[in-house]
């Protein structure tokens, strides 16, 4: 909940010094002034970043914020099943032109022939 780098601990220490320190008896006032800023301060950020975003429509760079927000969001990356086989076709037409300029190419495992062929008793004599 709390993103302030202190943990639960933390914060209970500093809880026990605000009461040793204010007292229990100001320490509702305390809190509720606390409280009254921290909403000042929330509202001031919530003006402000309307303002900003008043001024992103006013300039036309909305669409450039949406575009960023879009890129940033790992969803979008997710291809349609078209994009697929639209790449699997290209890649099937890759190999068709290959093939057809260089012919079949041998599998790696296969035995090369001219290795083959030295190999032999017959051929050496």
């Amino acid at each position: 909940m709390f993103d302030f780098g202190f943990g639960y601990s933390e914060m209970f220490v500093v809880a026990v010094v605000a009461i040793i320190v204010i007292g229990p008896k100001d320490l509702p006032k305390v809190l509720r002034a606390l409280g009254r800023t921290v909403a000042k301060m929330r509202g001031m950020a919530r003006e402000f970043q309307g303002h900003l975003d008043q001024a992103l429509k006013e300039s036309g760079l909305d669409e450039v914020k949406k575009e960023f927000d879009n890129i940033k969001n790992p969803a979008n990356f997710i291809e349609p099943p078209s994009a697929k086989k639209t790449v699997e076709d290209a890649s099937k037409k890759q190999v068709d032109d290959f093939k057809k300029l260089f012919g079949e190419v041998p599998a790696a495992d296969a035995p090369k022939a001219s290795a083959a062929a030295t190999d032999t008793p017959a051929a050496t004599s």
